[in-house]
């Protein structure tokens, strides 16, 4: 099988340092299907990435212009060249089937579909139909076009990330929704590394407003005043950035805030396992994968208490889901992990056994069996 994945952003040489969720499925699942099929990737050019490259037997091309993934968002002229280049360069290319992975790639993926005369495939992170404008300003406008757009189209099956999103495209579409959760590769989290001296809140998260982060921080000041050996680490890039450190600023804890970005896969796999507690106060969300991988470093996690959190997390297996706003409550979770060895042993134990749930290996070979339906019901 030659399968083709169109995606925004997708990592460059040996250092893999991943943007977001999206970004790390397509490159998780690519990775498993090369061994056995050709596969192709098509993302944006991003600095000093090459227009070629081989990746771990994935042929990567990227397209358009030069993006920088932690910009805004509102960089319309950039994305719109992106398209183009991307519907071109995907033309070219001898594939059978061609997988897309958001609102964008969605666009391109079903462009070059139709020109090759070739199935294709929506994988659906979230879906953001009405609240574009809430999630992302502005910009939104753009996004909420396109995914109406794309609503529209015949896309031939539809893979969702989890049961939430299944359910919204539900309310769009009558073709078969499968339903395949992201995951973690065991092997990188096998890693025996010896744990930071001052107990460490971890939070790995795209620095947008959504994400919540700025009530993370408000939390993390309270929880300083009952126990001020700890630390929080926040790992992620996105247009809040400013905002946020100029928030620690003002609450007076920059020495024990430091914002990381950009960071080599196996350096930020190392942070987890280093780490002690991880939280993603986050109140949009498709899957969380960063939730899975610190669970499979046995982090014990406090996040929003929104379905999608539970749905992935068994229902707070291995940590504990609370409202973010009231952050006496969150401060509260986030102390008792800390300080209790014995609370905190058994909700690490209940985390690596959550992420047990969620391999890539079983998940590649689940979006294998969907591409070789999908292609035999398209040839038939």
């Amino acid at each position: 099988m030659r399968i083709l994945f169109v995606t925004e952003f997708f990592p460059t040489g040996k250092d893999l340092r991943f943007s977001g969720g999206v970004e790390t499925r397509t490159y998780f699942v690519a990775r498993e299907l090369a061994k056995k099929h050709k596969v192709y990737v098509i993302a944006a050019k991003t600095p000093s990435a090459k227009p070629f490259e081989i990746i771990d037997n994935i042929h990567v091309y990227r397209a358009g212009q030069t993006r920088n993934y932690s910009a805004s968002a509102g960089h319309l002229i950039s994305r719109v060249r992106y398209i183009i280049s991307a519907i071109n360069l995907g033309r070219s290319l001898d594939i059978d089937i061609v997988d897309g992975s958001n609102y964008i790639s969605h666009f391109i993926a079903k462009k070059i579909s139709l020109k090759k005369r070739i199935p294709v495939v929506a994988w659906y992170p979230d879906v953001w139909l009405n609240d574009w404008f809430k999630n992302a300003g502005i910009y939104g406008l753009f996004g909420e076009v396109l995914e109406r757009y794309n609503m529209k189209s015949n896309f031939d099956t539809y893979i969702a990330i989890s049961n939430q999103t299944a359910n919204k495209l539900k309310k769009y579409t009558k073709k078969k929704i499968s339903v395949v959760y992201c995951g973690v590769d065991k092997k990188e989290f096998n890693n025996k590394v010896t744990k930071f001296k001052d107990p460490t809140v971890i939070c790995v998260s795209r620095l947008a407003k959504y994400k919540n982060i700025n009530t993370l921080i408000n939390t993390f000041s309270l929880l300083v005043t009952k126990y001020s050996r700890c630390r929080l680490l926040i790992v992620g890039t996105g247009p809040q950035e400013s905002k946020l450190k100029s928030l620690a600023r003002e609450l007076q804890i920059t020495k024990k805030v430091s914002f990381l970005k950009n960071l080599p896969r196996k350096e930020l796999v190392k942070l987890y396992i280093k780490s002690h507690v991880f939280s993603l106060p986050s109140s949009v969300e498709g899957f969380g994968i960063a939730t899975i991988e610190a669970a499979a470093s046995g982090l014990p996690y406090v996040n929003n208490d929104v379905p999608i959190h539970m749905e992935i997390t068994k229902n707070g297996r291995g940590g504990f889901l609370v409202n973010p706003n009231n952050f006496h409550q969150y401060s509260d979770k986030l102390y008792k992990l800390l300080t209790n060895p014995r609370l905190y042993r058994r909700k690490s134990q209940d985390a690596k056994k959550l992420a047990e749930n969620y391999q890539w290996s079983e998940i590649s070979q689940q979006t294998e069996r969907i591409y070789n339906l999908v292609l035999k019901n398209y040839e038939s």
